[in-house]
Order: structure tokens, then C-alpha cells, then sequence
């Protein structure tokens, strides 16, 4: 433990250190990276309507920071306040000294303070250092998902039917009320409203009415997928590749119908990503041609790949047939803070958590 460590909230002048800090704490197994929050180090979290970041300092230096995010969400189909725990990092030389711990707890008080019913975090499944700081303080692995990965590599054919334009504020209840259809059993939903949909688009960086498309069938909106570029938030740059990654199973890891095959990650590559967020559908198919125009999109605008966050065997992904995807274990970690309970049902993960 570092005996003059000291925990505060982060402050905009702190943003050129906390992203040479954010630089040394490179991330993966198989594919290693940098991920740095730029320019802007704040602006990740500006997602979330609520927010906090904290940061760990030793004789005034920053060694590590946390951030949590707010929001009114389903547990077991009631609506209750939660609270998602994100980016934690330590400088290589100060872990193993307590500071994510104690990052951790001061966000738990926070969120004690402010009647959160539970915490969650996401953790990749070969990130294994997390599980057992996180287990130790008490967050329950609760499922495990996936963060399917669009590679694109070649433009799509559209469908002929449906009319896929930008939305506009005309089309906010709409697409609110297709929103809350597509989610509603599902836990850890917020529940849209026109108000929240739109402060939403309106305070995430990078992001506006311009990224958000509808397909509309016989004049009725059916499906509605919007983008946050990431490569306006983040510089995600490939630091090294295990050997095997560029093997043969690199190429056996994908879903993929006939095409060109995505190159093996190389490194000094900085990825260029979208992800993909609100989405809403009456069936997989109606979104299937939104997923499609979107990959073509980004082909257009030199971004590599697409990514979301879905549940196993969920309808969701019925969507990416035909495109090569690769799939990332990610592990939902749940810790009850108030007496309730999380079960079984359906769970929604949203993109931005990511």
C-alpha cells in the first residue's frame, strides 16, 4: 500500500498526465495495445449523464485513476439506480500497492452516498488481474457476453426495400418507443425517454443527429443503429502481436461468409473503431440493412472495425451474417449494494461501457 497516497476527483488541468499515465498501461494478451483518451481525456466519460473521475496521486503525481458512471436502470424489471465502474489503470511501478483498491472504494462511497442498488464492470476474459482485485471486493461474476467485432474490409450489398436516412428530432418518440419495445425485458436498461434520448446525442463527444440512422418500412420506423466514433476519443495504437495471432487461427476465428480475408493486426497500427450504439429493431432482419449501410459508411471513412456488446445466442447477432466478425469474451461483474437481487432475466450491455 502507498502510505502518502491520496484520492481526489480528476480536474481538467489534469488531462495531459493522466494520458501520459493512461499511455504506459498498455492492455491485451494476444493483440497488446495502447488505448490513450484523446484529445480530450474527459470526454469518454461525457457518455453518461452523471459522472465521476478519481484519480490516485503520490507526492502530487498521478499513479492511477477510475471513473463511474450513473444511471436509472432495470434490475429484475424494476427500475433502480446503478452504477458502472470503468477505466481503471495504475502506472506500471506503483502496482500491486492498493491503488485500484483504493480507487475502488472511494467510488463505492460515492455511490453509496448517492442510493446506487448495485455496481457493474466489464472486464475481458483474459484480463485476469481485475477479476481477482474486483472478487476480492466483493463483485460476483454474473454472465458472461460478448463484444462482437465487425472487421470492415469491403463495401455490402443493400437490400431494396426500406428507406434508410439520418434521423431527425421528428423522429425521437418513434424511435424512443422502438428502443424501449427492443429492451424492455432485458436488466441493466435505462428506459429511454425523448428528453434523455436526446441528451444523450446532444453532450457525447463526437457523436449528433448525423450518427444515428433509421429504416423506415410503409412510412413506419422499424430499426435505428447510431455510431460513436471512437477514433475521435480514443488513439487505440498496437503496441505487439503474439506470434499465433497472425497463424492460421486468426483467420479461423471469424464468422465470415465468402470475401476478401481481413488482414492479421500489425504492429504500430492505430485502430480506427466505431461503436455501435442506440439499437433498436421490430426483428433481426429489419436491422440487417442498417448494420450493412453503417459497415459501408465506415469503409468510406477509413475505419477498420465496428463493435457492440450482446449476449450469447442473442438475437443481435442474427444481424452480422454474412460479415466477418470476431468475437471477445467479456465478463459482466455485479456487486449488490442494497438489498436486491439480479437474476436470470435477459441483460442489456451498451456499447459505451466499453
Amino acid at each position: 500500500m502507498v502510505s502518502n497516497m491520496k484520492i481526489r476527483e480528476a480536474i481538467p488541468k489534469d488531462n495531459h498526465e493522466l494520458q501520459e499515465v493512461q499511455a504506459k498501461c498498455l492492455q491485451g494478451k494476444e493483440v497488446i495495445v495502447s488505448i490513450v483518451n484523446r484529445p480530450d481525456f474527459f470526454a469518454r466519460a461525457r457518455a453518461y449523464e452523471a459522472y465521476k473521475v478519481y484519480v490516485a496521486c503520490e507526492d502530487g503525481q498521478i499513479v492511477g485513476s477510475g471513473a463511474v458512471g450513473l444511471r436509472e436502470s432495470l434490475v429484475n424489471g424494476k427500475k433502480k439506480r446503478v452504477g458502472y465502474e470503468f477505466q481503471y489503470f495504475t502506472s506500471p511501478d506503483h502496482r500491486r500497492k492498493g491503488v485500484g483498491r483504493t480507487l475502488h472504494r472511494k467510488i463505492e462511497d460515492y455511490l453509496t452516498r448517492h442510493g446506487v442498488a448495485l455496481s457493474y464492470l466489464l472486464i475481458m476474459e483474459d484480463n485476469v488481474a481485475p477479476k481477482y482485485l474486483f472478487e476480492s471486493e466483493g463483485f460476483r461474476l454474473h454472465r458472461t457476453a460478448l463484444m462482437p467485432i465487425i472487421m470492415v474490409n469491403r463495401a455490402l450489398n443493400l437490400p431494396s426495400t426500406g428507406n434508410i436516412r439520418k434521423i431527425t428530432a421528428d423522429d425521437l418518440d418513434a424511435v424512443v418507443g422502438l428502443l424501449n419495445e427492443t429492451w424492455e425485458g432485458h436488466d441493466l436498461y435505462e428506459p429511454k425517454s425523448v428528453e434523455t434520448l436526446a441528451g444523450f446525442i446532444d453532450r457525447t463527444p463526437a457523436y449528433d443527429f448525423g450518427n444515428v440512422f433509421i429504416l423506415e418500412d410503409q412510412g413506419k420506423i422499424v430499426a435505428c443503429l447510431g455510431f460513436w466514433d471512437w477514433s475521435q476519443i480514443a488513439r487505440i495504437t498496437i503496441e505487439a502481436v503474439n506470434v499465433s495471432v497472425l497463424s492460421k487461427e486468426f483467420v479461423e476465428g471469424f464468422n465470415h461468409d465468402e470475401g476478401p480475408l481481413p488482414e492479421p493486426p500489425k504492429p504500430g497500427t492505430t485502430l480506427k473503431q466505431w461503436c455501435l450504439t442506440p439499437i433498436g429493431f421490430q426483428d433481426p432482419e429489419c436491422l440487417k440493412p442498417l448494420i450493412r449501410y453503417v459497415n459501408n459508411l465506415a469503409m468510406n471513412r477509413g475505419i477498420g472495425q465496428i463493435f457492440f456488446l450482446s449476449e450469447r445466442e442473442h438475437a443481435l447477432l442474427q444481424t452480422t451474417e454474412g460479415l466477418f466478425r470476431r468475437d471477445v469474451g467479456i465478463h459482466l461483474y455485479v456487486k449488490i449494494l442494497q438489498e436486491i437481487s439480479i437474476g436470470e432475466r435477459p441483460i442489456f450491455l451498451d456499447g459505451i461501457d466499453l
